[in-house]
């Protein structure tokens, strides 16, 4: 019984099916997704969005980002903090890919025309736990506001 008990903790947990996506990309589109699904509601618009930024950015075809946002959805759900997403990404992103991924952050938040609290909160908790300044936040949602009026 507790050799059982033992191997609960020990012995890896048997997935029923292995991610076919990296797991840094699982994470940083894990983010988009969050931030897509924060304000309690991800519209039509805010997926399509999310699937033409996922694909080009990740060097993605669309069945690949097809597959990595279904990934990304049950591990954002399944998450119960950002850290396991963020520290992934502090562990391999350069300066220029999380200021990349903030940006797309924004444009995610952006997409529906309204920013809320819970969103801004979201980005700016990301943005501190990848090391991005307030000043760089802002600079991204600039970038961002410019490519949503484009």
């Amino acid at each position: 019984m507790l050799d059982k008990m033992k191997s609960l903790f020990t012995e890896p947990m048997a997935e029923t099916a292995q991610p076919q996506s990296d797991a840094l990309q699982i994470a940083a589109a894990a983010l988009l997704v969050r931030a897509a699904q924060i304000d309690g509601q991800m519209d039509d618009h805010e997926t399509q969005l999310l699937t033409r930024l996922v694909g080009p950015h990740f060097g993605l075809d669309a069945d690949a980002a097809a597959t990595l946002i279904g990934e990304a959805k049950m591990a954002a759900n399944e998450a119960n903090d950002l850290f396991q997403f963020t520290s992934r990404i502090n562990s391999h992103f350069g300066e220029a890919h999380k200021l990349m991924l903030v940006e797309l952050l924004w444009r995610i938040v952006l997409a529906d025309g309204v920013v809320d609290d819970y969103e801004a909160n979201l980005i700016r908790r990301v943005a501190g736990l990848i090391h991005v300044t307030d000043i760089q936040s802002g600079q991204a949602r600039k970038k961002a506001e410019a490519a949503q009026g484009a």
